[in-house]
């Protein structure tokens, strides 16, 4: 996937979960692109040119990546590429309420300004619709959107700036402010164990989302707000993954795929369950990533095409002509790092998937015999008794999270 598709990828992510519109302006902050799904996007856009764009031009000599709040409450998030010292674009995400109350502030600030009845009207009628997002989401946002652009590990939200020219109390410029210093901490923690490959991870995840309550909107679609939240899991996953060794590539595509999932997630149930199944998958990608570490490129190329085509028919001739080498050679050379033949390693691949399937899906056994390619029902049936010492079914019933 390259950057520009990631770009793509996350923006139009925001959109479909949270309602935050995306914005893509020139270095002389002409507008390019712009999510927003209507025509009639000029509202928002003289609104920004309006109350942002002076307070960005009088701060963007560090080209830090800002957090403005500006009149009537409103958070706008913006970054900077920059090439060569050089300005190339600005990305803006808003805007957004950040609480419960910010309508009502919103109304009230009306007052104080006697605007008119028309103009109030059409300004609440504009603006209600906005998506409320919690403070600390807006810095997870922000921090992804950095990453996005200069794939820096460094802990970005130590680079945010913020600006206030609202009327509210909006969060010091510290990620660790004493409003958000727990939730802060116990999430730096928790994606720090991920990162080690320590299983500790789920009591730190676990004690973080007690701190946490989450994306904040006015929906009360509960469904609509457990999604919210696995997305943004997901978002702090795939980055964590990629920084604890797992090949872009990887996270990027089983990013893609989960995305996929939680949409399509019909029940809370069903929903924590792909938060299980994307929390163990991804660990044992980053565990995967630490215990191969002497191990060549090309055979970790190798591994991770297979474990983004696990569902497929894989063939060794197919993978050998792929890494550039004959079926003989690249079979000897993946045996020696890997310490097992590429057969056992594909299928004890397509095994792991299976009891995913089998513990956090309804899938029927059949219905997972041919998604992971293989002949027969009772092919895959021999198979996973063989690797596992008992049948899918007795599996399930051991395992099922359902």
């Amino acid at each position: 996937m390259t950057h520009e598709e990631r770009m793509s990828s996350f923006l139009d992510l925001l959109l479909q979960t949270h309602q935050l519109y995306a914005w893509t302006y020139d270095a002389n902050m002409q507008l390019l692109h712009t999510t927003y799904p209507e025509d009639d996007y000029q509202g928002y856009d003289t609104l920004f040119q309006i109350q942002v764009v002076p307070m960005i031009k009088a701060a963007k000599a560090n080209y830090t990546p800002h957090i403005i709040y500006s009149f009537f409450n409103l958070a706008w998030l913006i970054d900077f590429e920059v090439h060569d010292g050089k300005l190339q674009k600005v990305y803006v995400l808003g805007p957004t309420f950040t609480g419960e109350n910010s309508y009502n502030e919103l109304v009230k600030e009306m007052d104080r300004r006697h605007l008119s009845i028309k103009t109030r009207t059409t300004v609440a009628k504009t603006l209600k619709a906005l998506p409320i997002i919690a403070s600390n989401i807006l810095y997870t946002f922000v921090s992804e959107l950095h990453y996005l652009l200069y794939d820096s590990t460094r802990d970005v939200p130590e680079l945010i700036h913020i600006q206030n020219n609202g009327t509210a109390e909006v969060p010091s410029p510290s990620p660790v402010s004493n409003r958000h210093h727990g939730i802060w901490a116990a999430e730096q923690r928790f994606l720090q164990l991920f990162k080690d490959g320590n299983p500790d991870f789920q009591k730190a995840l676990s004690e973080s989302s007690h701190l946490s309550s989450g994306v904040q909107h006015n929906s009360k679609d509960s469904l609509r707000a457990a999604k919210n939240n696995n997305f943004v899991l997901l978002t702090l996953i795939s980055r964590a993954s990629i920084e604890g060794g797992v090949s872009p590539d990887i996270a990027y595509d089983l990013c893609d795929f989960f995305a996929q999932r939680i949409e399509d997630a019909t029940s809370q149930v069903e929903n924590g369950n792909v938060t299980t199944e994307l929390l163990q998958i991804y660990f044992k990608k980053v565990c995967e990533s630490k215990e191969n570490a002497g191990v060549s490129s090309i055979i970790k190329n190798c591994c991770d095409y297979i474990g983004i085509h696990i569902n497929e028919k894989l063939s060794i001739n197919e993978l050998a002509e792929r890494a550039g080498y004959s079926e003989y050679y690249f079979s000897r050379k993946f045996k020696q790092e890997m310490g097992c033949t590429l057969t056992e390693y594909i299928m004890r691949e397509k095994i792991e998937r299976a009891k995913v399937l089998l513990s956090t899906t309804s899938m029927s056994i059949m219905e997972i015999s041919i998604e992971l390619s293989f002949n027969s029902r009772s092919y895959f049936s021999d198979t996973f008794q063989k690797n596992t010492g008992i049948s899918p079914g007795e599996y399930r019933k051991q395992n099922v999270r359902l």
